[in-house]
């Protein structure tokens, strides 16, 4: 009776382990992020969590990156580096962290 407990309890959690799918986070490219962060402005200031002015702010930003990318990719034969892109990742990050200041900023007026 206890082996037929522990066979069947053991099937079970290796049914389980084979029919559950692998959850992998998904990898943003740089231009994913670039254009999921438009996204978020876009839909910030529709939901008034963003003045225009703020909006087309953070856009700019996004479009300086933009710009130093191209550059950086010009300077290294269309690629970027590893450093390039830490960089790039880097600006990135603040505008994203920005855009989130500004929308929490609205939340508690």
């Amino acid at each position: 009776m206890k082996t037929n407990s522990i066979f069947a309890l053991s099937l079970v959690v290796i049914s389980f382990a084979v029919a559950s799918p692998c959850v992998h986070a998904k990898k943003y490219t740089i231009y994913d992020r670039e254009v999921a962060l438009e996204r978020k402005i876009e839909s910030a200031y529709k939901a008034n969590q963003l003045t225009l002015k703020e909006a087309d702010g953070l856009k700019a930003k996004i479009k300086d990156i933009k710009d130093d990318e191209q550059k950086m990719k010009d300077k290294n034969g269309g690629k970027l580096s590893y450093e390039n892109m830490h960089d790039v990742e880097n600006s990135l990050n603040k505008v994203s962290e920005k855009l989130q200041k500004k929308q929490l900023e609205k939340r508690t007026d």
